[in-house]
């Protein structure tokens, strides 16, 4: 394996933790620091973890797809757009995106630990100039990556890039 691509690997392993965490941490509706902080690393996580990640993926067998299945939140598209289920299909939108959004959504009140109400991330929303605004679940993108496409590197690949 190429330097650059051994180096996309950690690089979209490290995003793609880091995405697990965003998508499962609740965050407070009234507080607009938070907000606009969690959106911005939010989407330089997905961004990086879209471009490392593709170029890792480039080296496994083309046949092989990766599906968007695993949730962390149940929840459903809240506007026009289809939910994209392919790991290849989201990286290249992500890429590709003209536009690129956060999709907060209200966590029921029984749901949540914070007072006034808690929101949480378990989409973006990403239009390119070929396609049309679609949903990305950010959870399912992230286990999708570790849980599939992750394990099918060899063990001496992910073992000499142990070290960040």
């Amino acid at each position: 394996m190429e330097v650059i691509t051994k180096h996309s690997l950690i690089r979209a392993t490290d995003e793609a933790v880091r995405l697990w965490a965003f998508a499962s941490a609740q965050y407070p509706k009234r507080h607009q620091i938070i907000l606009n902080t969690s959106a911005a690393s939010i989407i330089e996580a997905a961004s990086s973890f879209a471009l490392n990640a593709r170029r890792a993926l480039e080296v496994l067998p083309r046949h092989v797809k990766f599906h968007l299945i695993q949730s962390r939140w149940k929840w459903v598209p809240t506007s026009q757009g289809e939910l994209v289920r392919d790991l290849w299909d989201a990286l290249n939108r992500i890429i590709h995106a003209r536009t690129l959004s956060i999709g907060y959504e209200q966590l029921p009140a029984e749901l949540s630990i914070i007072d006034g109400g808690a929101l949480i991330v378990p989409y973006i929303q990403a239009e390119t100039d070929r396609k049309k605004l679609a949903f990305i679940d950010l959870f399912a993108l992230a286990h999708a990556y570790l849980y599939q496409a992750y394990p099918m590197f060899t063990d001496d690949e992910i073992e000499n890039n142990a070290v960040h």
